[in-house]
């Protein structure tokens, strides 16, 4: 029933894999030399100000039961509200419009509200994840650019009208995407019926800061300061912890800050990417209570760790596999295929489970994941990539990586 560009609340989506594939699809339509805008919207209270005759409408469009429908709407009805301060309870209030907050059911049916929203957006594409929506499109100049974005969000704001949503204006943003620094000079304004919507250089979608050149420098900026205040605290406490409670402390309040969306800004240049390593190997060495100076590399085969390069080709790979498997969402397979579905003849490539490994001329290019995944999958043993089950397969790959982690200060 859901729009595959619907990446929220469906199984073997994220955050990560939405914007793994909105910088995969814009990184390839930048190769061709051209501007992509972009419109990241913000809806005042999407979830609560859901018009429950619009969406018992929207609902019998997707073949549901009389009874059914009967039974969602049972359940959307008659709903009160009040609030709580300690022992003092406020009167109940009805509570006729919006999708119940915290429940398994809301999300889903906010997800099928919305999930016709891209049918006005014409040759813009649209990308969802729940009520975080973006709309982008690619062209020769920013003016044609502009001009698309503008006459597309009149037609979305009258759906949003029609579905008792509201855009926030002064939230709404707007960014062009460009290959290079020297297009970034001035951009023609997009506007949303009579309001202007702000130009930004940078945005934070998902979690993931995104910067019109996709250098990512200031997302791992963001990540270094709370790392930072993270690994002075372990510095701080650990002498007062066993290895296993630090152990714990590391994976909990380290560990989750590097992984997230990391197939998506490890993309970045060596350079800027140097200073989060940096804190990573510091992290490793106050686990095992080692000064600062000492060869970290020690402690990673003392303990069987990842170093950090590798952590980058373990999420890579993993990912590769979960779309060559279909446990990841179908849009990202679009990027990456096997060589044994583009040849008809048998070869080495076909035989051990080869990608195609696209071609990406410029360097700007080849930073896309669909590119470097593809590579570092190639570079597996054939019993690898032949592995149909997924823990089997991040668990022998973790296995390999650390047998052929070389010492990094050689």
């Amino acid at each position: 029933m859901l729009h595959p560009m619907q990446f929220g609340y469906r199984k073997h989506h994220s955050t990560e894999t939405a914007c793994c594939y909105f910088i995969e699809v814009v990184k390839a339509k930048l190769e061709k030399g051209r501007v992509v805008g972009a419109v990241f919207f913000d809806l005042s209270m999407a979830f609560d100000t859901v018009n429950h005759s619009v969406l018992l409408r929207k609902l019998s469009n997707y073949n549901l039961s009389l009874s059914a429908l009967q039974w969602v709407e049972s359940y959307l009805s008659d709903r009160v509200q009040c609030v709580r301060v300690k022992s003092k309870l406020s009167t109940s209030k009805g509570n006729d419009i919006g999708v119940p907050q915290g429940s398994v059911l809301g999300p889903l049916l906010f997800a099928l509200y919305i999930n016709d929203i891209p049918s006005v957006c014409g040759e813009v594409d649209m990308q969802m994840y729940a009520d975080d929506t973006v709309v982008y499109v690619h062209g020769s100049d920013a003016t044609s650019v502009a001009n698309k974005l503008t006459n597309v969000m009149g037609n979305i704001l009258n759906w949003l009208s029609s579905a008792s949503l509201t855009l926030n204006v002064n939230k709404t943003v707007a960014m062009y995407f460009t290959k290079t620094q020297r297009l970034k000079s001035s951009f023609p304004c997009i506007y949303a019926n009579q309001s202007q919507i702000k130009v930004v250089k940078e945005f934070k979608y998902l979690g993931l800061v995104l910067d019109s050149t996709f250098t990512f420098k200031k997302h791992v900026k963001k990540i270094c300061s709370t790392l930072k205040y993270s690994l002075s605290v372990f510095r701080h406490i650990r002498n007062t912890l066993t290895h296993d409670a630090a152990k714990i402390y590391l994976e909990a309040m380290i560990i989750p800050h590097i992984n997230y969306c990391i197939s998506c800004w490890s993309q970045m240049s060596e350079t800027a990417i140097k200073p989060l390593k940096s804190l990573y190997n510091q992290a490793i060495k106050v686990l095992d209570k080692k000064p600062l100076r000492y060869h970290h590399c020690l402690i990673l085969g003392k303990y069987s760790i990842l170093n950090f390069d590798n952590i980058i080709v373990y999420v890579n790979v993993r990912l590769v596999f979960k779309i060559l498997n279909n446990i990841a969402p179908p849009p990202l397979k679009t990027f990456v295929q096997l060589c044994s579905e583009q040849m008809t003849r048998s070869s080495r490539s076909t035989s051990c489970n080869d990608c195609r490994l696209p071609k990406r001329g410029s360097a700007f290019a080849q930073t896309a994941f669909s590119f470097k995944g593809i590579k570092e999958w190639n570079k597996l043993p054939q019993s690898l990539k032949l592995t149909l089950d997924l823990k089997d397969f991040s668990r022998n790959t973790r296995k390999v990586l650390l047998e052929n982690q070389l010492c990094q200060h050689r």
